[in-house]
């Protein structure tokens, strides 16, 4: 029996617990308990759709979303809605959820970078700039409003815009890895941002470590960043290609296509000889 009795609220703090050690499986399970009990528990159902978008899960977490906003009176439920409904790639219902947390509170931040993210979908990358500063000067102090204000400046030919981002995103990283060293995370997000910097060598060097603390049956979620060993693979094979190591990003390519024969990186970088091949879908 857990501590304090078979109860809703118990489970529901054994939840918390659980989600906040990154353990979402059994999280969830508490979560789905304590709704068993109290089905009116709606603050459950919201972090159980928090569970389960960060498992890569977004159409059951969406439906628990929807439910808890009818009953929760603030931004949050519409806001990671929003969310969801980006990850499954309905971009103007995900608009129009984060409008409306935006009514209930005016300055909510991640529902501002939610709206930077849908234009950013649409190629509105003015309007991504725009939103995703306002949000910084705003104080919301997070890599993903800085990498987004940083990807789209560079969009708009904003070259000192973009360096400033970038250099914020991996500050942000840094202090992430420097509290949590081995989780990959942190070096898959700032390999991210070294590498849209242009900085090759670092960014593999940090993909190469995320691949060595990754778990290859773990969908990982930050900063509404969603990706798998999948997603270090084409990067590190990516960043490969750009430093002139083609025999590597070749091997590489053939390690990506032995986990999914489909996917378009792996192709690429198998027939690799020299020039730009792009890049990975992320």
């Amino acid at each position: 029996m857990l501590f304090g009795g078979e109860t809703a609220d118990s489970y529901y703090e054994e939840g918390l617990t659980a989600a906040m050690k990154g353990d979402l499986g059994l999280a969830a399970s508490r979560f789905t308990r304590a709704l068993e009990l109290n089905a009116q528990m709606h603050n459950a159902r919201f972090q159980l759709g928090k569970c389960l978008l960060r498992m890569g899960k977004p159409t059951d977490a969406l439906e628990h979303f929807r439910e808890a906003a009818k009953h929760l009176l603030q931004p949050q439920p519409l806001v990671d809605a929003g969310y969801a409904l980006l990850l499954l790639g309905r971009v103007e219902e995900a608009r129009q959820q984060f409008s409306d947390a935006l009514q209930i509170k005016s300055e909510e931040p991640r529902a501002i970078i939610g709206l930077a993210r849908c234009a950013a979908a649409k190629e509105q990358w003015g309007t991504a700039v725009n939103l995703t500063q306002h949000a910084i000067d705003q104080g919301y102090d997070h890599y993903d409003a800085y990498f987004l204000n940083a990807r789209s400046a560079d969009k708009c030919d904003m070259p000192g815009v973009a360096a400033a981002g970038y250099s914020k995103a991996i500050e942000r990283m840094d202090q992430t890895i420097d509290a949590n060293a081995g989780q990959a995370t942190g070096y898959y997000l700032r390999g991210l941002a070294y590498y849209y910097q242009e900085n090759y060598s670092a960014a593999l060097d940090d993909f190469q470590s995320a691949l060595a603390k990754a778990d290859n049956d773990v969908h990982y979620s930050a900063y509404n960043e969603h990706f798998t060993v999948l997603d270090m693979l084409c990067m590190a094979g990516l960043c490969l290609k750009k430093l002139g190591r083609y025999d590597s990003a070749k091997e590489m390519g053939a390690k990506i296509l032995a986990l999914a024969p489909d996917n378009e990186t792996g192709k690429r970088l198998v027939k690799t000889a020299s020039g730009d091949e792009g890049t990975a879908n992320v």
